[in-house]
């Protein structure tokens, strides 16, 4: 595994920790109304360069004048060429931006799904909605649907007025003073929380660039799915099943160790107690599996940054502009009346960050979450959650992390374009008096030395709300 790759796999399972703790920043319709040069008359229709501006100012993205490759004399032409070099605005099929056409409804969802870090090629989830499966713009259309930004039965081929696509952008950009107020309560219910235990189910995949394609027999990609189990005592004990199953290419698995049809199955356990992690992973082709001891440099101080995430009213300032929150409404979970929040953002300031992050990483993991940033471009993040009513604690929740990689690393090509993360847990259980036991296998299990081919790397830590 190469160690950019290695650090990568650090990076995401920290920012998954954390990110759903982040609050967010809002944007109001005066403020995106300052960006005409003269205020436009009631009723008027928003035009597809009127609406880049609107959306370059929503998103607080860098606009100057002498922006490079500006053509024209429209006020708005910086802002349409900034999202262009971003790609965000990609005009029509004749190769024309056409910036002076009335902007509809599914383009400005579109736009503002890329300036959230959606990427192409990511699988629309389940919703119901008046936009066919067959549209070039379903997928993020769903995606908002499902956040609560775009109503079902919304005609997505509307022309916006100034006033519609001002209120848009705002509650794109914006989040529910309601929905902030019930999610930083959770805060406060964690710490009378002793334990909780959750299972769900886990799944990733990964896409190829296209010129990586070619070397690999025309594979695009892979995926895994599978079943995770966990069990937290605090300050911090844990123990954590995974049952995977990675689906290779059936063109690449050929050999006894390894069967038919390219499907492999994965399970890796792991405890944490006392500040030591065992792990013991099981593949094809493996001898017996042996449990392993982590040395403790191998990791940071995972109480220090347990206790820190259940204490602090979400991430520090530096990131609290990059997430937004929606309130979805009331309803029932496992026997529970809970609030539904949606939320959503994107990271792709790695120093603010890094900078963000809670103390107690080791200099080796500081290091590594380094060497990551040179990997990412962004990672953006859509879920929700469902808040007990009369506890304030998480009952369910639904979490997609949206990986997009740079295109170079240290000169070379970085093969992976995207990565999509979905984990869902529908089985919360606190306070059930969890005790975590180590076995004696891996109690006297060797150490594992610290090397760049054999990193420790932990499994991203619940909320535990």
């Amino acid at each position: 595994m190469k160690k950019w790759f290695q650090a990568l796999l650090l990076a995401v399972g920290l920012i998954l920790a954390f990110v759903p703790a982040a609050l967010a920043g809002t944007v109001t319709g005066d403020q995106l109304r300052q960006v005409f040069p003269q205020a436009p008359a009631p009723g008027k229709t928003l035009t597809r360069g009127e609406f880049a501006a609107l959306l370059a100012r929503a998103a607080g993205m860098q606009v100057t004048a002498d922006t490079a490759g500006t053509r024209g004399d429209a006020w708005y032409s910086p802002a349409v060429m900034a999202l262009k070099e971003k790609g965000v605005i990609r005009g029509y099929p004749d190769g024309g931006l056409h910036t002076d056409r009335p902007v509809t409804l599914l383009e400005a969802a579109v736009m503002a799904s890329r300036v959230l870090g959606l990427p192409d090629g990511v699988a629309a989830p389940d919703v119901n909605g008046s936009l066919g499966r067959e549209s070039w713009g379903y997928t993020p259309y769903a995606w908002l649907v499902r956040a609560g930004l775009l109503q079902p039965g919304q005609d997505a081929a509307a022309i916006l007025t100034v006033d519609e696509g001002v209120a848009f952008l705002a509650r794109v950009f914006g989040s529910d003073p309601e929905a902030e107020k019930i999610v930083q309560a959770p805060q406060q219910a964690q710490a009378k929380v002793k334990d909780v235990k959750f299972a769900g189910s886990m799944a990733i995949s990964a896409r190829l660039r296209p010129e990586a394609v070619g070397k690999v027999s025309g594979v695009s990609g892979v995926s895994m799915q599978g079943n995770i189990e966990s069990e937290f005592s605090y300050p911090l004990n844990l123990h954590q099943k995974v049952e995977m199953t990675l689906n290779l290419p059936a063109v690449k698995t050929p050999g006894k160790d390894l069967p038919a049809g390219g499907k492999m199955q994965m399970t890796m356990e792991q405890y944490l107690v006392d500040g030591t992690m065992y792990q013991k992973i099981e593949v094809p082709g493996m001898e017996k599996p042996q449990w392993m001891k982590l040395p403790q440099e191998a990791l940071p101080d995972l109480q220090t940054l347990v206790e820190q995430s259940r204490n602090a009213a979400g991430l520090p300032p530096g990131l609290k502009d990059s997430f937004h929150f929606r309130y979805l409404g009331k309803g029932i979970e496992n026997g529970h009346k809970v609030h539904r929040i949606a939320y959503y953002g994107r990271i792709d300031d790695w120093q603010a960050l890094m900078q963000a992050l809670p103390g107690g990483l080791t200099p080796e993991m500081e290091q590594a979450l380094n060497q990551a940033g040179g990997v990412l471009k962004s990672i953006s993040f859509w879920g929700v959650e469902a808040i007990g009513v009369e506890d304030n604690l998480t009952y369910a929740s639904e979490m997609n992390g949206l990986v997009a990689f740079a295109d170079k690393y240290q000169g070379e090509t970085v093969p992976l374009e995207t990565m999509t993360i979905n984990m869902k847990v529908t089985d919360y259980r606190y306070n059930s008096g969890v005790k975590i036991q180590v076995p004696a296998e891996a109690l006297a299990a060797p150490e594992v030395p610290l090397t760049p081919s054999a990193p420790g790397t932990a499994q991203p830590l619940p909320r535990g709300r």
